[in-house]
């Protein structure tokens, strides 16, 4: 469920159109009993075991702008966030459901804890887990319950972060990279010396995997794009042109994934490390 307010930038004047997504009220979330909001997730979570709240922030407060005004002119919402989060538990407990929020980026204080205490499981993005020297931190610091993953759909894939590809592409659209070409140097040692330390040799998303399956999380996601090395990235955000956001075509047919070197390679390394299903 993606509770941000404003569309994303890549739909912005689709087809010569402005669009936009209206704000959630929370005087009418609260008057009709948190009814729509429960709604939501009934239906999310009807056919799931888990269910990823997109901008798990947004249950907190929302960031609006007047329509026509600058973002200077913009304030933040509360909304009411522990009622919110009594349904969310509510409705997991009811639908046998997990709940994963999506806690990146500059968090209220104390909202993390908040989280926890009301049963929603973290989103640990391996790219972000560094301390302020930049060096990686040990798998044994992540979280129980949560989901861990080298990075997301708005991030680079391995093999693009490796080779520096999110650096070219954000540079050609104008937009800033995060990164210079030498602090990417610096990443790729720092990862370099992180698998080093768990006598991961390779500098290969393999290794990244296993690095992953150390931690005590309950869940390690590993994209299709990341498994098949493939370098563009599935969403760059803040454009609405000049990459292909959300049209990437994978190159193998559903048929032939089974067959990959790199799927096998990872299923193994998940099997190694205790991170499989055995079928009944």
């Amino acid at each position: 469920m993606d509770v941000a307010i404003g569309a994303p930038p890549d739909m912005l004047n689709a087809g010569g159109q402005n669009w936009s997504l209206a704000a959630t009220n929370p005087l009418y979330l609260e008057a009709g009993g948190f009814e729509s909001f429960r709604s939501v997730l009934r239906s999310s979570m009807r056919y799931a075991g888990a269910v990823r709240l997109d901008h798990v922030l947004g249950l907190n407060r929302l960031f609006l702008i007047p329509s026509g005004s600058p973002a200077t002119q913009g304030t933040y919402v509360r909304l009411p966030f522990e009622p919110l989060l009594a349904v969310i538990a509510q409705e997991s407990a009811q639908n046998r459901c997990i709940l994963i929020g999506e806690d990146l980026g500059t968090v209220p204080e104390h909202f993390r804890e908040t989280l926890v205490q009301w049963g929603v499981w973290s989103y640990q993005v391996m790219l972000f887990q560094r301390d302020a020297n930049g060096h990686f931190l040990p798998p044994e610091s992540y979280r129980k319950n949560a989901v861990a993953a080298f990075a997301t759909h708005d991030l680079p894939t391995f093999a693009g972060w490796a080779d520096g590809r999110d650096l070219v592409v954000a540079t050609a659209l104008g937009i800033a990279p995060g990164e210079t070409t030498e602090e990417r140097k610096q990443s790729h040692q720092a990862l370099r010396d992180a698998l080093s330390r768990r006598q991961l040799r390779s500098f290969e998303f393999s290794s990244v995997a296993r690095y992953l399956a150390y931690a005590p999380t309950r869940l390690v996601a590993i994209s299709m794009e990341d498994a098949l090395g493939i370098q563009e990235q599935v969403n760059v955000p803040g454009i609405s042109d000049g990459h292909p956001n959300w049209c990437l075509r994978l190159p193998v047919n559903l048929e032939d994934l089974e067959q990959q070197r790199g799927l096998i390679d990872l299923a193994k390394a998940m099997r190694s490390a205790g991170r499989s299903a055995t079928p009944k």
